[in-house]
This record gives structure tokens, sequence and C-alpha cells, in this order.
């Protein structure tokens, strides 16, 4: 990657709730051969897992590796190695680990039922209906696979589809009555069709498991505020009271109708609850803080997308050289967003090419503070930290890159740099290797290769 070039991705949160360790992994009791390598990856799994529970997702896709260098084909390091590329936004790299995983173990059903959530997640859903199917298949007592598998029915949208999301929960449900991820799948099916009959209970019984599930509170509320055609107006009155106290802790745990944090669904939501329940002034202060949430949200996504379109203005006129115009516009970005990490790697990148490495390594620390786990601001920090004279930071920067994201061919590229400089032939080898292997028509990673003659190679 050069300093001049950017990436983005967006991560799109598909789960009901969020899992520090992924629910289709085995145990973490590891079954592995009681060898001395079976017991010493055992132990690596355990520490990536205690890696990943601390949001040290580098290190656990290190650890990871290293377990299945120890003992190839384990399937709790494979499941837990994807897991960890996509804490951090590799979903290309998550994809072929659970291939692979998928290859190697065609009886189990955990890489096929990762693999499903991963293209729920990406809102691929026929292939997740496929996966998650063959996951079922194989193991049908998996309820979390089923209710993924309902889930993509459900999010597919075809009336067939939702049926057939119905079914998938009617047979967790029969396992495990008191699910509530099934049961609030279930409620949003009957609410979407208007069966709020049946949708009341499901969304009752999600509120009562799950007192602080902020989505199954919206949903209930959503339901009661809806009366039935023909309601009496005592009914509806008793509905809407009962709807508030299923809202108020959402917006505001105090009971005040005024909170940043309810989005702006919420606030309308007991707007109207307070309303049909006789509680205007509360009704009234709720509709200005859900008018004020609108506009924040209406303005936060202006200024996302102005201070996305005024990176790549900078990025063009850096390339003209010019300078100052480039500083300017970037600037004006960050001014119009402080949250958008890519306007500090770019600003970097800029100070880098400049020469004042202070700056780019301030601005560049910004970019890692926002997104710690982005390959190119991890390069970006790498070429600093090279130029500064830090090498050992340099290769640890570098090192992180290719483990987040192993197509980086020019992090690669720069460790042989630096270990051909430190004069460790094997290791440069080995990394310039890597870099051709990855991109085999660039002219430089072949020279580079080719300088150090023949021999063999280690892992970078």
């Amino acid at each position: 990657m050069s300093l001049g070039s950017g990436k983005t991705q967006v991560w799109v949160v598909a789960l009901f709730t969020v899992m520090l360790c992924f629910g289709f992994a085995t145990d973490a009791r590891v079954s592995l051969a009681q060898t001395a390598a079976g017991q010493q990856a055992a132990s690596l799994i355990l520490q990536a897992r205690a890696s990943a529970a601390a949001g040290q997702f580098a290190d656990a896709i290190a650890e990871y590796h290293e377990a299945l260098r120890i003992a190839p084909r384990t399937v709790d390091a494979e499941i837990g190695l994807a897991q960890a590329y996509r804490e951090v936004r590799n979903f290309d790299a998550a994809k072929q680990t659970l291939e692979q995983a998928r290859r190697e173990h065609p009886k189990s059903a955990a890489p096929l039922a990762m693999l499903g959530d991963l293209d729920l997640e990406l809102q691929t859903y026929d292939a997740a209906i496929t996966q998650l199917s063959a996951a079922v298949a194989l193991e049908p007592a998996n309820l979390d696979a089923r209710n993924r598998l309902a889930v993509a029915y459900k999010a597919k949208g075809g009336v067939a589809d939702k049926a057939s999301a119905l079914q998938q929960i009617a047979k967790v449900l029969a396992r495990d009555p008191q699910n509530a991820l099934a049961l609030y799948t279930r409620a949003e099916i009957y609410a979407d069709q208007n069966r709020d009959a049946l949708a009341l209970p499901d969304a009752e019984k999600v509120v009562d498991l799950q007192p602080q599930n902020s989505r199954g509170r919206a949903l209930l509320g959503k339901i009661l505020v809806r009366a039935p055609a023909g309601a009496a107006p005592s009914e509806i009155k008793q509905r809407c009271g009962r709807a508030v106290l299923a809202l108020e802790p959402v917006v505001n745990v105090a009971g005040v109708a005024a909170s940043a944090a309810a989005d702006s669904e919420t606030l309308f939501l007991l707007s109207r609850a307070y309303r049909c329940a006789g509680q205007d002034e509360k009704a009234a202060a709720t509709l200005e803080e859900f008018q004020k949430s609108s506009q924040n949200d209406r303005t936060s996504k202006e200024n996302q997308t102005q201070a996305k379109h005024l990176v790549q203005q900078a990025d063009e006129l850096a390339m003209k050289n010019d300078f100052a115009g480039s500083l300017a516009v970037l600037q004006q970005a960050i001014a119009m967003d402080a949250t958008y990490p890519a306007a500090y790697s770019q600003l970097a990148k800029l100070y880098y090419s400049a020469g004042d490495i202070e700056k780019a390594s301030e601005a560049i620390g910004q970019a890692l503070q926002r997104a710690p786990y982005h390959p190119e601001y991890l390069y970006v920090q790498g070429k600093i930290f090279e130029r500064q004279g830090k090498m050992d930071d340099a290769l640890a920067a570098f090192r992180r890159t290719v483990l987040v994201n192993p197509k980086e061919s020019d992090a690669y590229f720069e460790m042989g740099a630096i270990y051909q400089q430190r004069g460790d032939a094997v290791q440069a080898r080995a990394a310039y290797a890597r870099a051709v292997e990855i991109s085999p028509g660039d002219p430089d990673y072949r020279r580079a290769l080719a300088g150090l003659g023949g021999g063999a190679a280690a892992t970078p």
C-alpha cells in the first residue's frame, strides 16, 4: 500500500447481541492430542481467547496463527482466528479461514455456521441461508445457527422467507421456550405483518427475560402504541402507559424525557406514548428532543459525507504537490467531522511527505485512536517509525499490519528492508518472498528478493 492510497471499510452490525466469544466456537476446553505440541497449541488458543476478550485482536491473531503452526487443522484455532479477523474488519481473511476450516472439517457445523453468520453480517442473505442450513443439517440441536438462519430468512424479506423464518423459530422454541432471540425475531415478523396480538406476548417475554435489551423494549413500545382498531379510549390509554414504562429506560434511566443516548425513533415512540397516555407536557418535551436528535442525525451524516469528500479532494491536491491547499482542505474535513480517521491518516501522509515527522506521528496517532486495527494506518505508522529511526517499533507496526491484513505486500517489503539493513538475510528473504507472492508483478519486490540470492527462507 502506498502512502498516497486510501481505503475505507464499512462495519455492518447484524447480530442481536454483542458477543466477545463467538457463539459457534467450541468450548474453551480445547480438545487436542495430549502431546507436548498439542498442549502448547491448547495453551496458545486459550491465550488468544483472552487477548480477544481484552480487545487485543492483533495479538489474538498472532497467537491463533502460532497455534495453527504447531497444530494444523485445529478447528478451535481456525474459528477463533476467523472471529479475530472479523473484529478487525478483515472479512476476506475471515472468510478464507472459515472456508479452509470447512474443507478440513466437513462434518463440523461450526465453520459453516460462522460462514453463514458472516454472510448475514455482510447482508448476502442467500449465501447466509445456504451456509446456515448446512450447519443445521449437520447439527440440528445448534440453536445459535438455527436462530441466525431464521434471522437470515427474515432479512431476505419475502413472504415465503418469513414463513421459513417462523418454521425455524418454532423449532428453536420447542427446545428452548425462553430463547430471547427467537422470541424477538418472531415478534418482529408478526409486527411487520401487523399481527400485533401475536407479536405482543413475544415482545413482553423478551423484556422480561432481558430487561436491559433496548431493542426489545423499543419493539414492545412500538407494538403497544399501535392500538387495535376499535379499541376503547381506556384501553388505548392503558396500552400507552405500558409503552411509556417500556420506553423510558431506553431514553433515560432517571425517567426524564431527554437524552442524547436515545435514538430518534425511540424518542418519537416515547413522545407518542406520552401523548396518548395523557402526559402532554412530557410528550411535548420528548417531541422537541426527537426533533433535535433527528436534526443532529442528519447533520452528522451530512458532515461525514462532506468530510469524506474533502479528504478525497485533499488527496488530489497532494498529488499535484499543493501542500498548502491539501492541508487547508484536511483541516476543513477535521473541523467538519473530528471522528473521521481517514482525515488524520491523510494528514499524517501529508506531513510525512513534507518532512514534518513529529506532526505526522501525532496525526497517525489520532487516526489509530479511532481505528486501531486499520491496516493502512498501521502501515503509515510503521513508515513514520522508520523515518524516526525507531526500527523495532517500525517492525512491530508492520507486523501488526500483516497480521490484520495478510495481503499488505508493502508492509512485508518494508520488513524485508529492515531485516536486510540488520544483516538478517534469512528473515529479509522470507519477507521479500511473501511480498512477491502477494504482488508478483511488482518489480521492486522482485529486485529486492533477487538481490539476496538463493537460500532457505524463514517465516517473517
